[in-house]
């Protein structure tokens, strides 16, 4: 079976051939991964090198946090993007837009305000976690409607950090 994973408008094409190897854009890889306790915490081994992977799992996509920085990915199996036709429109969130916080962590800058308005792209927060700095970008542009956080603050797994309309 083959998956389609989308990052940043980007398209990989994954084929799991059998335990332990899977194939990227034509390019085949050795992969382990390994749950690390109860939480969403994974050890991933590819090619040799290893990574510590936070997955959290959202609606019709993956957050993942890694050393590397912060991940959206949207993950189709084939049949599914077969059904959903070969004409594809890119679409963009419509309505209120919501900025969680995919874990646990610690604010480390706001550098928006309420009725500021931010563009497509443009960084609305930055969370410390897992001893990594992760920014949070505006998925559209829009008018930031509130601010939840600030520097310093705590904040729990899909706490609300900032509200762009």
């Amino acid at each position: 079976m083959k998956y389609i994973a989308t990052i940043e408008e980007k398209e990989y094409v994954i084929e799991i051939n059998r335990a332990g190897e899977v194939t990227v854009n034509g390019v085949p890889h050795v992969v382990d991964m390994q749950s690390i306790g109860r939480s969403h915490l994974f050890s991933l081994l590819v090619d040799g090198r290893s990574y510590d992977v936070y997955i959290d799992e959202q609606e019709e996509r993956y957050l993942l946090v890694m050393q590397e920085g912060l991940f959206e990915v949207k993950v189709e199996d084939e049949r599914t993007r077969r059904l959903a036709g070969l004409q594809r429109v890119p679409t963009t969130p419509v309505g209120e837009i919501l900025i969680k916080a995919p874990m646990p962590g610690v604010v480390v800058d706001v550098p928006v305000v309420v009725g500021q308005e931010v563009a497509a792209g443009e960084r609305v927060v930055v969370l410390e976690s897992m001893k990594m700095q992760n920014e949070f970008k505006a998925p559209r542009g829009g008018i930031v409607r509130s601010v939840r956080v600030k520097t310093g603050d705590r904040v729990e797994q899909n706490q609300i950090l900032v509200t762009i309309g």
